[in-house]
């Protein structure tokens, strides 16, 4: 009975074993162990297998290239067959990368054939060009051209991003040694924007991030480039092409910011950014450059500036754009003014250009307050800065309130329009909160209130001298002179403390004793050493009174706490 009973437990044990080993599907441990150390085994051996087997497909291509240079060496073939079979025979290898590009365990062969394609071609060219004279600057930029638009094309067909850098990295190297073997500048420029273009454009549709920026840096580097040989006897180069390719440039590239971020619906990023700045600044340059040429250029120039501001400004405008309150706003507004900005002041006289950014600033400062946007008030400022460097009003200002008595400047209408226009800005309601810039909200407006006490003072001291101080005649009085400074910045102190007291300019405060101090550096520097016994009473008089009123509207800390 006892035996029998052992049996049966023994069956259940085995039985049990079975249920859970089928329950985790799972071999035994030493099973597993060991199928684990075959598996890695089989892995290394096939990697290393795959590897060899890979450079030995490289160095045969590679040996079949050589062949037909020594064939064509020993004349074998003409020259003028054997260039051309050079050719067909690294395309033979970019056609079988897009064939076996299709199959996924293939696709690393597919990429070593593209490459090696790449690296057979590009070759070739240059010594068609350099070596046996078959082809000329042109016919060889039309070769390139094509050749980098087939194997670019095979690369986003198969997303081989070995292959498209190999690419663009080889093409743009190519450009250079063709330039410099051929001097054909002009026709090989072409290919670096199209290169450029085509890297933006693989970028947007791959997402293989960094080739945007090498296309980019190749054509800015030519249109710069063109600019440079222009400059030499020795090179055919005209000026027009650097202004033509800048423009083109400029025109291609914001082109396609607007299509990637209207039509497909994505914010323009870092790339953006820097890009539109530099193509800005190329086309800038250029037409600045060929104005010694014809002012026509720098109209043309102007319009198109202004035209592609009015177009940034519609975009970031747009519905789309102020509900997303994305980087697309900030990125369209902020080109708007730079292009605003740079148009008017090639397309227009400076005064009259300093008068149109001074109501454009007043504009962006209503509808900073109408859409609560700190971005428009920063640009309201900036805008008030450009009107204040247009006019003279900030060199005139540092004249009057820093500079010598001898050519005293003169007001000009324009410089009293952006005064009053960074008055007007100040009383205008604009965004001063945001949680996106937190603390930094109230920048815009402080650099404001201080731009407002700068050109505004200083105006009053430039109106003001020659009356008090005889600054226009032959005898002028620097202590006189010295006096009326420092009453007119001891008076903004003031103001600038009562001003703080009000919602509207919180900022303020931040400016009150800065004012002071500077007041106080110009007494050491200006008064004492050109005064008199009566000018220095009146100047310490105004000092000491404007630090007993500051110090009495200045808001106490425990007073701003308790408004926040």
């Amino acid at each position: 009975m006892g035996d029998r009973l052992d049996q049966i437990e023994a069956r259940l044990a085995t039985i049990e074993r079975r249920l859970r080993a089928l329950e985790s599907n799972r071999p035994p441990p030493s099973e597993v162990q060991t199928a684990t150390e075959m598996t890695v085994e089989a892995l290394g051996d096939e990697s290393v297998s795959n590897a060899a087997t890979h450079l030995g497909r490289v160095l045969l291509i590679f040996g079949g290239a050589y062949l037909l240079r020594a064939i064509t060496d020993f004349e074998f073939l003409p020259t003028q067959a054997g260039i051309p079979i050079g050719i067909a025979y690294a395309l033979i290898w970019l056609y079988l990368a897009y064939r076996f590009g299709a199959t996924e365990n293939r696709r690393t062969g597919a990429a070593i054939y593209g490459c090696v394609s790449v690296l057979l071609v590009l070759p070739i060219l240059v010594e068609a060009v350099t070596h046996f004279k078959l082809l000329t600057g042109p016919s060889s930029a039309v070769a390139l051209l094509v050749f980098c638009a087939m194997a670019l094309g095979v690369a986003v067909l198969r997303d081989l991003r070995s292959v498209g850098w190999l690419t663009v990295v080889a093409g743009l190297g190519t450009v250079l040694v063709l330039v410099r073997a051929s001097g054909a500048a002009t026709s090989l420029a072409q290919v670096l924007l199209l290169l450029g273009f085509a890297s933006l454009w693989i970028r947007y549709r791959r997402e293989w991030k960094g080739l945007q920026w090498l296309g980019a840096l190749g054509v800015d580097f030519g249109v710069v480039l063109l600019g440079v040989l222009s400059i030499h006897e020795q090179w055919d180069v005209s000026p027009l092409a650097c202004y033509f390719f800048g423009i083109a440039l400029w025109a291609v590239y914001l082109l396609s910011f607007v299509v990637r971020s209207h039509l497909q619906g994505h914010d323009p990023g870092v790339f953006e950014a820097v890009q539109a700045a530099l193509a800005s600044a190329i086309a800038f340059g250029a037409a600045i450059f060929v104005a010694r040429i014809s002012p026509v250029y720098m109209i043309v120039m102007g319009v198109a500036a202004l035209l592609f501001a009015a177009v940034a400004y519609g975009l970031a405008f747009a519905p789309q754009t102020r509900s997303a309150r994305g980087r697309s706003f900030y990125f369209y507004s902020t080109l708007g003014m730079v292009l605003v900005v740079g148009g008017s002041a090639v397309l227009l006289p400076l005064g009259v250009a300093a008068i149109a950014l001074s109501m454009l600033a007043v504009a962006t400062a209503w509808l900073s307050g109408r859409q609560e946007r700190v971005a428009l008030s920063l640009q309201c400022t900036l805008l008030l800065i450009a009107a204040g460097v247009a006019s003279g009003a900030l060199e005139n200002t540092l004249h009057a309130l820093a500079g010598a008595v001898d050519d005293w400047p003169s007001l000009a209408v324009s410089q009293l329009i952006v005064g009053a226009a960074a008055v007007v800005c100040l009383f205008i309601p604009v965004a001063q909160r945001s949680d996106r810039w937190g603390r930094m909200a109230g920048l815009p407006q402080l650099v404001a209130l201080a731009l407002s006490v700068w050109v505004v003072g200083g105006q009053m001291v430039t109106v003001l001298a020659p009356f008090l101080a005889g600054v226009a005649g032959d005898t002028p009085d620097p202590g006189k002179l010295a006096t009326l400074r420092t009453a007119v910045l001891a008076a903004a102190a003031v103001v600038l403390a009562i001003s703080s007291r009000y919602k509207r300019w919180p900022e303020a405060r931040w400016l009150a004793y800065p004012v002071l101090v500077t007041v106080g550096v110009k007494l050491v520097f200006e008064d004492f050493p050109n005064g008199r016994p009566a000018t220095l009473f009146m100047g310490l008089a105004l000092v000491g009174g404007a630090l007993i009123l500051v110090a009495k509207f200045l808001p106490k800390r425990s007073a701003r706490r308790a408004e926040t």
